[in-house]
């Protein structure tokens, strides 16, 4: 599986601020996987998790517009895994006998995916009726992945990702970071720390959509290790559902959450400290 990851490559933009261009580096982090594999750096973790994994089938809960049953999809494929794929389906949609599937599910489908729908509601409670219904849809030989695919791999994985392929002009300055599950974002907290960048460094996490705060530092604590000092959360509000308009991001930028972050970055580009780094995670 390794042969179908790849570093990422790092890209420099320029941004209009109140005194001319101030130049911007970007991560391109959802570039990891080889084509048509999909744009979603966790998928670096889970195919080390797996590859640590004795089972036939593999389970995975999606969400509303999540790419983990795609990602985990896409990596059965190459290890002669099946995958069974539990997504939402929401009153607007249809009835779980009678609806369309979304694009990440189709993607889902098209690699061999057996789809199974479920009627929306709380993750965390779709996650356990998914995870009892796979005990038995998979005859005791299948895996269920943890509900986020919140795996220490993912975090291991990316934190590699920095310390073997960061420019050491980035060293100080502002690093921005969109989030959902929080992961990645544990994840690149970690190599800088490795790197011991992390006191020069204001790290920005930018929420995809609002929750608590206190979850997300508990969480990267738990994950990393360290919660910096330098470290912000900017929570604009946004509701799980919401989407920005991407089309004048200069990079393909996922519009419920980098995309969001990228367009909080350029509103205030004028404060921030350079070197300015964009961890982007995916399109």
């Amino acid at each position: 599986m390794d042969t179908l990851l790849s570093h990422t490559p790092w890209q420099e933009y320029e941004i209009m601020g109140a005194q001319g261009w101030v130049p911007c580096w970007v991560k391109r982090g959802g570039l990891c996987c080889q084509q048509p594999g999909p744009k979603f750096s966790k998928i670096r973790g889970v195919v080390a998790h797996l590859s640590d994994i004795d089972a036939d089938t593999i389970g995975v809960l999606d969400t509303y517009h999540s790419k983990a049953g795609r990602g985990v999809a896409w990596i059965c494929s190459h290890m002669g895994l099946q995958c069974v794929n539990y997504y939402p389906v929401y009153k607007a949609e249809g009835t779980i006998d009678n609806h369309q599937l979304r694009q990440h599910q189709k993607a889902s489908a098209k690699l061999g995916a057996e789809m199974v729908p479920m009627k929306a509601g709380m993750s965390a409670v779709l996650y356990n009726m998914a995870k009892s219904d796979f005990t038995q849809r998979a005859n005791g030989n299948g895996y269920m992945l943890p509900n986020g695919l919140k795996l220490q791999e993912s975090v291991n994985s990316t934190a590699d990702e920095v310390v073997y392929n960061t420019p050491r002009c980035l060293n100080d300055g502002t690093w921005i970071i969109s989030i959902s599950s929080a992961t990645i974002a544990a994840g690149v907290i970690t190599g800088l720390n490795r790197m011991g960048w992390l006191d020069n460094i204001r790290i920005v996490l930018h929420l995809g959509y609002s929750r608590s705060h206190s979850q997300i530092q508990s969480y990267v604590k738990s994950m990393a290790g360290v919660w910096p000092v330098n470290i912000s959360l900017i929570d604009e509000g946004y509701a799980y559902k919401d989407s920005v308009d991407n089309r004048g991001i200069p990079f393909p930028c996922n519009r419920y959450y980098d995309a969001k972050a990228f367009n909080w970055l350029r509103e205030n580009i004028d404060n921030l400290a350079q070197p300015i780094t964009f961890w982007n995670i995916g399109a």
